[in-house]
């Protein structure tokens, strides 16, 4: 059974900026049927992704044919992660990824019908973000959160996961927003064009584009977002709770097919395949994707799905409601709900969890 991919707008920034006008927009922009049938008897499932390194179990789960293994014809599109967020809330949308961030909980608290329901990225030893400096302002002593102090720095947005990082490696040197020179708001592209340029003195890129910075000399690293906020629960896997309540069974096999194509991910022994595929699906080449692998910056995922919302709730939503980003900080129950992910584990099973850091090793340049 082969997946079926469908081709949207794609956007330069790979997380947008909060909900605001974004879910208006996003209203009107889908009118597809979540709940139909597609070629071989297979259930259709929607699926908004990304080709970036993170969702590379995404990719492998894809090209593998898990999803397909488990009777499910995924229909993919690669829209702005936070305007599908009113799209999957009024069912049009089965599967979407947004981060932890406040759009997420903004979205719940205006009634829109989204649960998280797995994990796709946690900060356990690595991560797929660094805290860059240019090249010229690192020679010249921008090498550490300290030397920050009156430089110009960008993050994707106000609100932003970059912010709350901003926040927290700032605070852990004495330092506030106040004390740099200035903050502007970029997407990762445009960060990455702004570090060669000179525009900005550092900033914070995803990966594969910051170790292609690093590689082409454009950059340094100054720190990885693993050491800045340990433990995160960075990405989720959202479902609209029409997909959840009126189609389980198919939630369950689509699930079970990425707790698959995270496995495959991890397992050592498919590092040629897996490298292969994330190389053909980002376009990156096999090369740079190989330097990344093993390294702390080889993003993470629990093979069981399971999401840590009690970090959630006492790091990313603290910050959250401190910074006035959320008037609310939603009950666990109101924006997460294991039942997927536990449906999905009578089909595939579950395999142990525990983290192994002492193989990770540092991403050197």
């Amino acid at each position: 059974m082969t997946t079926k991919r469908i081709t949207t707008i794609k956007t330069k920034g790979v997380i947008a900026a909060l909900l605001g006008a974004s879910l208006l927009l996003g209203t009107a922009a889908c009118g597809d049927d979540a709940e139909s049938t597609g070629a071989g008897g297979a259930d259709k499932v929607t699926v908004n992704s990304l080709e970036i390194l993170s969702l590379a179990p995404m990719m492998v789960a894809d090209a593998k044919g898990f999803f397909g293994k488990h009777q499910v014809e995924v229909e993919f599109s690669n829209a702005d992660i936070y305007s599908r967020l009113a799209v999957q809330g009024q069912g049009k949308l089965d599967v979407n990824i947004p981060g932890t961030g406040g759009a997420l909980f903004n979205a719940v608290n205006q009634g829109l019908r989204v649960r998280a329901v797995a994990d796709r990225q946690q900060y356990r030893c690595a991560s797929d973000n660094l805290l860059l400096a240019r090249t010229q302002a690192f020679d010249g002593g921008l090498k550490s959160v300290a030397d920050l102090k009156g430089k110009k720095v960008a993050i994707l947005a106000k609100g932003s996961t970059t912010e709350y990082w901003l926040d927290r490696a700032l605070g852990e040197v004495g330092l506030k927003q106040s004390d740099l020179g200035q903050i502007v708001t970029l997407s990762y592209p445009d960060t990455a064009n702004a570090l060669k340029s000179g525009a900005v003195d550092a900033g914070f890129l995803v990966q594969p584009l910051a170790y292609q910075l690093i590689t082409d000399g454009q950059a340094k690293r100054v720190l990885a977002m693993n050491e800045v906020a340990p433990n995160q629960e960075q990405g989720l896997i959202t479902m609209s709770q029409d997909f959840i309540s009126k189609r389980p069974e198919v939630a369950a096999r689509w699930m079970a097919g990425w707790l698959e194509g995270v496995r495959y991910y991890q397992d050592p022994a498919n590092k040629d395949d897996v490298i292969s595929i994330v190389a053909e699906r980002t376009k990156v080449p096999a090369a740079t994707i190989s330097k990344l692998y093993g390294t702390d910056q080889w993003p993470y995922m629990d093979p069981n799905g399971r999401v840590d919302t009690a970090t959630v709730a006492a790091e990313d939503g603290k910050w959250l409601l401190d910074n006035k980003i959320i008037e609310k900080l939603p009950e666990v129950g109101e924006w997460h709900d294991g039942s997927v992910v536990d449906a999905a584990l009578k089909i595939v099973g579950e395999v142990p969890a525990n983290r192994d850091c002492g193989g990770v090793q540092k991403l050197e340049s």
